[in-house]
């Protein structure tokens, strides 16, 4: 059997979420005055509560507003590069570490599964010793000259098609693995189910339940040793 232990990235390896502290790094770094586009951004999101779009709309506009056009792969690289410095060690999680070096022991392959973009999330990854990343993929420069989402956010459903693909790549039978996954969101219930070991991170008292129904482990990551 070939074993896997896969995590989600925020709020599970990471302390917090990452797409907004992302965009507002880049905007620091590439065009300060777009900050000032924040309230704009709380606009969308809120927005994206109501379901006036979808979530992958929701980052495509945001990378649109924060990194404007003509947003090169190598700009994006780099962007990518300078947020995982900034971010690692700092942002993980203690019980993540403890969690990885624990699989690491017993000889699992560490793939982060993240809604997260590719360009940011490919680094953390790289730092944190994962041996693969299956993250929402880019356009550098679209049509338009904007960084767009290519295919799919890798979210909720997409989640479980994106590690079967993974897997199959590697000339693995989903049966000849055993997976352990590790989120802190419900969201990520059909993976859950998916995987022979399902962990939920630092759940509240409703996911808890959730959890307990049906038959997932708890972990803390946040506390301390």
């Amino acid at each position: 059997m070939t074993a896997f232990a896969l995590y989600d990235l925020d709020k599970t390896v990471l302390r917090r979420a990452s797409f907004t502290p992302f965009l507002i790094f880049a905007a620091r770094r590439a065009a300060p005055w777009r900050v000032l586009l924040l309230a704009v951004w709380l606009l969308a999101m809120a927005a994206y509560k109501v379901g006036l779009c979808s979530r992958g709309a929701l980052k495509g506009f945001g990378l649109r507003l924060f990194l404007g056009g003509r947003v090169t792969e190598a700009r994006l690289r780099a962007l990518g590069e300078a947020f995982a410095d900034h971010v690692v060690p700092g942002w993980i999680a203690p019980g993540a570490a403890r969690a990885m070096e624990q699989d690491r022991a017993e000889g699992r392959e560490l793939v982060l599964v993240t809604a997260a973009m590719h360009f940011y999330a490919e680094p953390i990854a790289r730092r944190l010793g994962f041996a693969d990343i299956l993250a929402t993929r880019h356009h550098a420069l679209d049509p338009h000259g904007a960084c767009r989402i290519d295919g799919e956010n890798c979210y909720g459903p997409e989640k479980p098609l994106r590690v079967a693909a993974f897997l199959a790549a590697r000339g693995l039978a989903r049966e000849a693995c055993t997976l352990r996954f590790y989120s802190d969101s419900a969201s990520d219930a059909p993976l859950f189910d998916w995987v022979d070991e399902a962990v939920l991170v630092d759940p509240g008292p409703g996911a808890a339940r959730m959890a307990a129904a049906r038959g997932w482990r708890v972990a803390r990551f946040a506390q301390e040793g």
